[in-house]
């Protein structure tokens, strides 16, 4: 049997949450009439988010352990490969975006071939803010991004991001940053590649509570900013 949608949900050391989440999830897909599959990518935590993801005993909650912790950016490329929907989209575990918001995704993910959760686009509502130096790091990210890549695109860092199963295939297969700048990365590959693209309002809440430093999320982020580049003119992403 095809399957009409894959969800898929990185998730890092999220014992406290990941049970909750996938409960909301498989609540709300289970009245839905079309084929669908979640896949948990466990990017080498050390507490008990794989065991609670195996307690659940349902066939299409599927787990996928990454030995060691690599980052989101490789949790999302494993998770993306052995997908199988026609529509793929991805979700961070503390369902910041609510996940109702699967409904215009997928109706959107037929006109487009990649939608873009953004915080910043006319009609999207923030509930609940993040920290002031934490947003504002975010807007200085974007900006970065924005000077480096070229791209306008003016949020990449929703937690939330959709493709059909040809887009997700043709970015994930190339993605090479694992870590802070991964969402960079996805936009530019989506762009070099000439994926009809669209930034879709959402509303957002920040729930969970950070354990990144920031400034080594700084760091990395510019380091891997610039490595996109490097890695485009050396021809890795062709």
């Amino acid at each position: 049997m095809s399957i009409d949608l894959s969800l898929i949900i990185p998730a890092y050391n999220e014992e406290k949450l990941i049970g909750e989440t996938l409960s909301k999830v498989v609540s709300f897909l289970d009245n839905k009439k079309f084929v669908w599959e979640i896949i948990v990518v466990d990017d080498g935590s050390i507490d008990k988010t794989s065991k609670i993801v195996e307690s659940l005993k349902n066939p299409k909650v599927k787990l996928i352990t990454l030995k060691k912790n690599q980052g989101k950016g490789a949790a999302l490329k494993a998770g993306f490969l052995a997908a199988e929907g026609r529509l793929q989209i991805y979700s961070d575990a503390d369902l910041s975006v609510d996940v109702e918001t699967i409904n215009p995704f997928m109706q959107k993910l037929e006109k487009f071939d990649v939608i873009i959760a953004s915080r910043r686009v006319k009609g999207a509502r923030i509930r609940k803010h993040q920290p002031w130096l934490r947003e504002n790091m975010g807007r200085v990210f974007t900006f970065l991004t924005q000077l480096v890549t070229g791209s306008q695109v003016v949020d990449f860092t929703c937690g939330f991001k959709g493709f059909t199963k040809t887009a997700a295939r043709n970015i994930f297969a190339r993605s090479l940053i694992s870590r802070w700048a991964y969402d960079a990365e996805i936009v530019y590959l989506a762009e070099k590649k000439d994926f009809k693209i669209l930034e879709y309002p959402v509303s957002w809440v920040n729930r969970k509570d950070t354990r990144v430093r920031l400034n080594k999320v700084v760091l990395e982020s510019l380091r891997d900013l610039v490595r996109i580049r490097i890695l485009d003119m050396q021809g890795r992403y062709d």
